[in-house]
């Protein structure tokens, strides 16, 4: 049902949607809708996050046993800015952009389900590349992920949410490889 809502509301928004067509379409009941959720907006807070963990799938799904930090770090950020400059993606940011200021819980979903656990993923990968330091002389890798994270997803993923193509193979990867060695550099010598 949560798939479905989230597809109805993405593409028509929030008020354009009654609880009677959600779940004409995906099946249930209002009772049903009431009783998990507390109504439709409780509903469409739940749906939004399931998208958001939909669109980070491939971010979470990244294979980077085995890689150095640049190598991983590369392939994180490239399934991070190619997950957000999906259509799917780009339009359900649009939906949460026109919408966040009615509902607060859904900025605080969004944060949580986006930002906030993409930089987890790669404040974890460069935890475990940057290990060998002693804590008091190694960078803050919490940090580091979210200059990562904002370097890699800012510039490309705000010019798509409003220019009618998304930026190519060129420009993904340069903005990757510019926050890599941004990275890289913070990190300290010999990493």
């Amino acid at each position: 049902m949560r798939r479905i809502a989230a597809c109805l509301f993405v593409a028509r928004g929030y008020d354009g949607v009654s609880l009677d067509e959600i779940v004409q379409a995906a099946g249930g009941s209002k009772t049903n809708i009431y009783a998990f959720y507390g109504g439709k907006e409780g509903l469409f807070v739940a749906a939004i996050e399931d998208a958001l963990t939909e669109v980070l799938r491939p971010l979470a799904g990244a294979q980077t046993e085995g890689l150095g930090l640049e190598a991983g770090l590369t392939r994180l950020g490239r399934a991070l800015i190619d997950a957000l400059l999906t259509p799917p993606a780009l339009a359900l940011h649009r939906t949460l952009v026109g919408e966040a200021g009615r509902f607060p819980r859904l900025g605080a979903a969004w944060y949580a389900a986006g930002p906030a656990t993409s930089q987890a993923i790669f404040a974890a990968f460069l935890a475990r590349r940057l290990a060998a330091r002693p804590e008091s002389e190694g960078p803050d890798v919490t940090l580091l992920a979210r200059l990562f994270h904002d370097m890699v997803a800012g510039d490309l993923h705000h010019r798509a949410l409003f220019e009618p193509e998304p930026a190519g193979e060129a420009e993904r990867a340069a903005a990757v490889g510019a926050a890599v060695q941004a990275v890289r550099a913070l990190a300290g010598p010999g990493r």
